[in-house]
C-alpha cells in the first residue's frame, strides 16, 4: 500500500456516502489481509450502525467504550480498543451513539479534527502499522473527521452508472477536505465491488 516509510502508521478512510457499497466488507477484508501479511491494524468502526463491530465479532456488550467516546468524550483510542478474534487486527467499536456526533459538536473547537488529534497521540505511543476507518453511508461530520485525519482514502464503487454521480460528489468533498483541512490526503483508488 506504498507511501508508508518503515515503523510508521498509515491512516486509510473508507469512503463513499452511498450506502450498500462494500464499504465495511472491504473494511474489514482488508484489515484481515494486511494483518494475515504481519501488519499491525486498527479498524475504527465510525458507522453508528456498527457492523464493521458486528462483523468483526465484537458484540453490543462488548462495546464498552466506543469511537463516540473517543470524540465525544474525550477518552483515547487506545481506551477503546478491543481485540478481535484476528491476530494483528484490533478495533474501535462503532454504535448507535455516534449518531448524534453532528448535533453534539455543534461548533465545537477543532471538531473536525478530533479522530486527527486521537490519531496522533497513538501515533506516539506506536504499535500499528496501519488505521482503517469505516465510514458511514454519508459526507457528515463523522466522515469529515475521518478524511481530515487521513494519509488516503479508499473509494468501493458499485459497478453501475448511477454509482458514478455519487463518485463526483465524493470527490468534490475530498477536494474540499484537501483545501481546507488535510492538503496531503490522496486517493489510494477505486475499489469495483
Amino acid at each position: 500500500m506504498g507511501g508508508k516509510p518503515e515503523g510508521s502508521l498509515r491512516v486509510i478512510v473508507v469512503a463513499n456516502q452511498k450506502g450498500g457499497v462494500g464499504k465495511t466488507t472491504t473494511a474489514i477484508n482488508l484489515g484481515t489481509a494486511l494483518a494475515a501479511v504481519g501488519e499491525k491494524v486498527l479498524l475504527i468502526d465510525s458507522d453508528p450502525q456498527g457492523n464493521a463491530s458486528t462483523g468483526l465479532g465484537v458484540g453490543r456488550s462488548q462495546r464498552t467504550t466506543t469511537f463516540y467516546d473517543v470524540l465525544i468524550g474525550g477518552r483515547s483510542l487506545s481506551e477503546a480498543v478491543v481485540k478481535t478474534g484476528l491476530p494483528g487486527l484490533d478495533l474501535v467499536p462503532g454504535d448507535a451513539d455516534l449518531s448524534g456526533v453532528e448535533i453534539e459538536l455543534g461548533h465545537a473547537p477543532r471538531r473536525s479534527f478530533r479522530l486527527r488529534d486521537a490519531l496522533d497521540v497513538m501515533r506516539r505511543e506506536g504499535g500499528y502499522t496501519y488505521v482503517l476507518v469505516d465510514c458511514p453511508p454519508s459526507l457528515n461530520l463523522l466522515t469529515v473527521n475521518a478524511l481530515a485525519a487521513a494519509d488516503a482514502v479508499l473509494v468501493p464503487l458499485q459497478c453501475e452508472f448511477f454509482a458514478l454521480e455519487g463518485l463526483s460528489q465524493l470527490m468534490r468533498t475530498i477536494e474540499l477536505v484537501r483545501g481546507s483541512l488535510n492538503p496531503n490526503l490522496e486517493i489510494q483508488g477505486v475499489v469495483l465491488t
